[in-house]
């Protein structure tokens, strides 16, 4: 097993050659996220000596925290679409001494046995399925009765901004989350999880404010690229736009909200 410093130096290396991952690592090490996701394995009630799944896995953030959860006895799976996050994944966990199983794989067609898991999750994935009930239905038959599914995942729609101009900033706001394949995908989950036949389905929402542009000025950043690529704003209306934005962080008076709906079911 690497020591830390050693292991933040090859994370840091990883990061540096692939631009998703170093995303990836940057959000998974902010308070609110590293919250949701302890919140996560709290309604998954990830106990040793279970078998658990986190489809999505991306790095493996949440495969590595689960693998404590369920030692000794347990075991833990992830599968991903992405080879290259899978790759990198597979090499954390050997330096870290973890014991996982991680594939190349998508949520409609999981390597795994009828009834053979106790937890599902999944964490800002269902967003970009545009088509959610096959994955739902894969869920289903691979947990076994009694076994828990966990879904974590924003409503765009509900993303909120303070700005000088709000007509400006919900126009982008709406074509922001238009972009994404199932952007409302949050507010769906309890009548998706029972058309899919779980039982026992309860949402639980969990609203995060931010009032630091260092934490979370990537967003308006990122806004303003989108208004200008779609033709919502000219370049130079996106540019006053995100000024305002940079002024309000600048000035500590940069305001954020968004909420995350956790869901819950039984198979």
């Amino acid at each position: 097993m690497q020591d830390s410093h050693h292991e933040n130096q090859l994370v840091a290396e990883e990061a540096a050659s692939n631009p998703l991952l170093a995303f990836l690592d940057r959000m998974e090490r902010k308070p609110d996220v590293i919250a949701r996701r302890r919140r996560s394995y709290e309604l998954l009630r990830a106990e040793r000596g279970s078998s658990v799944a986190d489809i999505g896995c991306g790095a493996g953030t949440a495969i590595f925290e689960l693998a404590e959860l369920v030692s000794p006895g347990g075991s833990v799976f992830g599968v991903d679409i992405n080879e290259s996050l899978i790759n990198v994944a597979r090499a954390r966990a050997a330096r870290r001494g973890i014991h996982a199983t991680m594939q190349v794989g998508d949520a409609e067609s999981l390597p795994y046995a009828d009834g053979s898991l106790h937890g599902y999750r999944a964490e800002r994935l269902y967003q970009h399925l545009r088509q959610p009930e096959p994955a739902l239905k894969e869920a289903h038959r691979v947990l076994a009765p009694g076994g828990r599914i966990v879904l974590v995942d924003q409503d765009w729609d509900s993303v909120l901004l303070d700005s000088n101009d709000l007509a400006t900033t919900r126009s982008i706001a709406r074509a922001t989350a238009g972009g994404i394949a199932n952007g409302a995908v949050g507010r769906q989950y309890h009548r998706l999880l029972k058309d899919a036949g779980f039982s026992n389905v309860h949402v639980v929402a969990d609203t995060h404010v931010c009032t630091s542009y260092d934490e979370y000025g990537f967003f308006p950043e990122l806004w303003a690229q989108l208004a200008e690529a779609m033709g919502l704003l000219t370049l130079e209306a996106a540019n006053a736009w995100l000024s305002d934005q940079k002024t309000r962080g600048a000035n500590g008076r940069f305001f954020l909200a968004m909420t995350h709906f956790l869901a819950v079911g039984h198979r």
